[in-house]
């Protein structure tokens, strides 16, 4: 049988090539990661091949988050519903504010939010909550998860990238 040519598996998504953006490189590297992730559990006669497939799947999930296709998230944004208010400012500025039609859902997962400092270099979530303001609080939480999990990705790859091939 022949072997199939892996740029049949790269077609689609080369197709909508985008320079411009980060998003793109993170959705080559997740091709290639479940490519990778499909070869090794099938194919490998690693001694530790458990543990490199549940890595890869890691990193394939925290791509999702980072990209912001994950389904907690898109649930979480499905349920949100308002509208866009402009208050002229200027004679050529607008401000911008939404008015939500019903108050916002809670986050529906855990996001530690105390070391938030670690990722914002201030901390938006903590002073939301001071000043009493909930629906900033909120809407600032996705971003912080998105942070934290372009930081263990990273971390990931930084420290079992060559262990995927030994």
């Amino acid at each position: 049988m022949k072997k199939k040519n892996p740029i049949h598996a790269y077609k689609r998504l080369l197709a909508k090539d985008e320079d411009w953006g980060y998003s793109f490189l993170l959705a080559l590297e997740k091709k290639k990661l479940q490519r990778m992730h499909d070869h090794i559990k099938r194919n490998s006669c690693l001694e530790h091949k458990d543990f490199v497939v549940r890595d890869i799947a890691i990193c394939i999930r925290l791509i999702d988050i980072i990209m912001e296709e994950d389904v907690v998230y898109l649930n979480w944004l499905n349920s949100l519903s308002g509208k866009f208010v402009y208050t002229k400012i200027g004679e050529n500025l607008n401000e911008v504010d939404v008015k939500w039609d019903r108050p916002i859902a809670d986050y529906p997962v855990y996001v530690n939010v105390r070391n938030e400092r670690r990722f914002f270099r201030r901390t938006p979530i903590k002073d939301a909550q001071t000043e009493g303001d909930r629906e900033r609080a909120i809407l600032s939480i996705p971003h912080l998860r998105q942070e934290k999990a372009l930081h263990l990705y990273h971390l990931i790859r930084e420290y079992k990238l060559f262990e995927w091939w030994c």
